[in-house]
């Protein structure tokens, strides 16, 4: 018979002796590479943001001859600790 309360009892140790976790994050665009790997506490919130406003690849063919554009703007990739509000009584939102 499996006993469900051990399993349990042995992922929740396993957790606590492990409170590490890893995550990896990778953009490839036209020829740019951005990784962004990390091993966190998990006890401290994180987030990760990837932001790419614009990304365009445009071909020009005109009389046999070609030409190529990359535009790339603003490409951000952020990883950031969650911090508490300086007053937590301010972040109340009221509708």
């Amino acid at each position: 018979m499996i006993s469900y309360e051990g399993i349990l009892n042995k992922i929740i140790s396993y957790v606590k002796r492990n409170r590490y976790g890893s995550d990896k994050v990778t953009v490839s665009l036209y020829g740019l590479t951005i990784t962004l790997e990390r091993k966190i506490d998990l006890s401290v919130p994180h987030e990760v943001t990837v932001v790419i406003p614009r990304a365009e690849y445009r071909r020009k063919i005109k009389d046999g001859s070609e030409e190529t554009e990359v535009i790339l703007n603003s490409i951000t990739v952020v990883h950031a600790p969650r911090h508490p509000t300086e007053d937590p009584g301010t972040a109340t939102v009221k509708y």
